[in-house]
């Protein structure tokens, strides 16, 4: 550490003591020893609380407890170095115990039933691998599309059944290996044997390189994609190791297995010190936070906290750890320019058909399919295709059409929210609550609920502008605080008995016409207006093609981004409005996985996910293409699981045709193109 670390009254000591000063402050800078420091801290204040929380017994509860998300943290902590997420860790987790569990009730050998578990999550780490390396699709993309795919297939196959009549050498968890408990012992094992890997071997570096400088590693002989492919691949193993160990621990399997454990492993490996941004953390890290975060979730336990809030400081811990993780590269020099890149880098040109501006292959292409899918849906439902129900499906595609737009207005800008779905539950728990427990006139609730989602997006468009944090980490963990605080505030309870009056907005018509659908195309030519026509749109374009030419046109970068996270917390706010007035009660659970469903149809409408294209007619044809298929597939006989399924396909094959299309178009020149001005006029 240079002296330029040290505190002012340095230069006043002795050699020996500056450098064992410095040599403390190099300990102390350290993340595993900041979490270190964090268990003591937790300890102790818990233990003097409740003094039964430092049995040893326990102890090896928390150990044993984290065991499963410590390994699957192993590999997601080469996945996040190689710069990249997998998001489908939770429902592949889902996937290897179940089929654990059916090859051991059908009495298969243990010799064979634990292979093909952990090499049923390679299969699936690989397919993830290949899609972000081959198929060019974002990592975040590939890995949501694969979770609704995996959840779907997950409650498809098993009939939402748990699976019974383990026998008895199934439960390997409930083993010692040395005195030691399994579970603790792989965690061991896996941490070290990769924590070797990663720092003496030179295929164990070249994650770090590729996550540090991906071009720097091409240009010295580094294959990013086949390193890419083999990290997915090791994650993909470590999660059928993971699953194992959840899955032999108990005598009953359920066919929806820990929910929200992504963001577990996630956290534990950020908190752990794994950069997001990729190029740096170690496996030991990654184990000490899962520890760090189960002892945590046992303290709550300890203090008699409730249980809903826990996910509300998972997120709060993945944020504070990235603030800290930001500041830290602040102080490193050079590190400023990575943290600050952001958006698309590409061009921002729609490629159109004969030369029309307005007429873009995209929106061609999927207005074509949603008439093929009537014509098809409505031979196999004769309710179909009635007045009746697609005015009825206004209804349900209303929500995500709010949030599908202002969603645009933020990929366009080379950002993404996952917390939409958690925002929308907020603002709608703010509205019930503040009606029914603090006696408010129920159009001031309303505004209370607005006003909630309004701040909420706020406080992640100042994350991202101003603490410089990625939108993608930044909306993760307010995903998870939100819907912590919806859950804490609620205590799980919902808020009924609104008027008549206020089912009118949710539930009423005027002229045969839903009343939400009025709002729903003001918003929408209020917003495609702005985005296609006002010098604020063309801006949104500009930054998203390139942000640091944007800044140097002069362009109020900050702002902009600022007010199109604002914006999706308003729409969420309003979504929420309409979400409570159609169901007239409130739940902490409303729009579960809702993010899915907007990413989906926004990049269906042909919004790039790199940033710089897209358009409101394209998301508007998106939802109502999704949705009209979910209706048809629900109405030809398909189970819900099946619309899960095929959101998560079209996810990941809209972009894939997407790109092949581009570049047969462009590559052929074919057709021309149009550019949205770079600066506003």
């Amino acid at each position: 550490m240079s002296s330029e670390t040290l505190p002012p009254s340095a230069p006043g000591l002795s050699p020996s003591t500056r450098s064992s000063l410095g040599n403390w402050l190099a300990w102390l800078n350290q993340q595993e020893t900041v979490l270190v420091l964090a268990f003591i801290i937790v300890f102790a204040g818990v233990t003097l609380l409740n003094p039964g929380f430092a049995q040893p017994g326990n102890l090896v509860d928390i150990l044993y407890n984290s065991s499963y998300i410590a390994v699957a943290a192993v590999g997601m902590t080469m996945v996040i170095l190689c710069g990249h997420i997998d998001i489908s860790v939770g429902a592949a987790l889902g996937i290897c115990a179940t089929v654990a569990g059916q090859l051991a009730v059908a009495h298969q050998p243990m010799y064979l039933v634990f292979p093909v578990t952990i090499l049923t999550g390679g299969l699936i780490g690989l397919i993830n691998g290949l899609l972000v390396a081959y198929g060019r699709i974002p990592a975040i993309v590939t890995t949501l599309g694969m979770a609704s795919i995996l959840k779907g297939g997950l409650i498809l196959s098993t009939g939402g059944k748990w699976i019974y009549g383990l026998p008895p050498e199934f439960g390997i968890s409930r083993e010692h290996i040395l005195g030691i408990p399994v579970p603790i012992f792989a965690m061991v094992l896996f941490g070290a044997l990769f924590s070797i890997w990663l720092k003496f071997f030179a295929s164990g570096r070249e994650p770090y390189a590729v996550g540090g400088n991906a071009e720097a590693a091409r240009l010295s002989g580094i294959s990013e994609r086949a390193v890419t492919i083999r990290v997915f691949f090791l994650n993909g193993l470590l999660v059928g190791v993971a699953a194992i160990l959840y899955a032999t621990n108990f005598t009953a399997i359920q066919s929806n297995v820990a929910p929200g454990f992504e963001l577990t492993v996630i956290t534990s490996a950020v908190i752990g010190g794994v950069s997001i941004l990729g190029g740096t953390g170690t496996i030991v890290g990654a184990l000490f936070g899962a520890i760090l975060l189960q002892t945590i979730g046992t303290g709550l336990v300890f203090l008699h906290i409730r249980a809903e809030w826990f996910q509300a400081v998972q997120g709060a811990l993945i944020l504070l750890t990235i603030l800290l993780d930001v500041f830290r590269r602040r102080r490193t020099p050079g590190a400023s320019v990575a943290l600050a890149s952001a958006g698309g880098g590409r061009d921002a040109a729609s490629p159109t058909l004969f030369g029309i501006r307005w007429l873009t292959v995209q929106e061609t292409l999927l207005f074509g399919v949603l008439v093929v899918v009537m014509i098809v849906l409505s031979r196999t439902s004769d309710r179909f295709l009635t007045a009746a129900n697609l005015i009825n499906q206004t209804r349900f595609l209303t929500e995500v059409a709010l949030l599908a737009v202002p969603m645009t207005f933020i990929i366009i800008l080379g950002g993404i929210d996952l917390s939409v779905g958690s925002m929308l539950a907020l603002s709608a728990i703010a509205l019930g609550f503040s009606w029914q427990s603090f006696g408010f006139p129920l159009w001031l609730a309303v505004t209370v609920g607005i006003v909630t989602g309004s701040l909420a997006g706020l406080l992640n468009g100042l994350a991202i502008v101003y603490l410089r944090v990625p939108p993608l980490i930044v909306t993760l963990a307010t995903l998870a605080i939100y819907r912590g605080l919806s859950l804490g505030i609620s205590e799980s309870r919902s808020a009924n008995g609104f008027p008549d009056a206020f089912a009118f907005f949710g539930s009423g018509e005027i002229l045969g016409i839903p009343v939400q659908l009025y709002l729903l195309i003001v918003v929408l030519i209020v917003s495609a207006t702005v985005l296609a026509a006002t010098p604020l749109g063309r801006s949104i374009y500009a930054i998203g093609n390139n942000e640091t030419a944007a800044r140097f046109a002069g362009l109020a970068v900050n702002r902009i981004k600022l007010f199109a996270y604002t914006f999706s917390g308003f729409m969420a706010g309003i979504a929420g409005f309409i979400f409570t007035s159609r169901v007239t009660s409130t739940r902490a659970d409303a729009a579960t996985g809702l993010e899915l469903d907007v990413i989906a149809a926004v990049v269906f409408g042909g919004t790039s996910i790199v940033g710089g294209r897209g358009t409101i007619m394209g998301t508007a044809l998106g939802v109502i293409t999704i949705q009209l298929l979910k209706d048809g597939l629900q109405l030809s006989g398909f189970r819900g699981e099946a619309t899960v399924i095929l959101i998560g396909a079209v996810l990941i094959v809209s972009i894939l045709l997407n790109q092949l299309l581009e570049k047969f178009i462009l590559s052929g020149r074919r057709f021309t193109k149009s550019n949205p001005p770079p600066t506003p006029t």
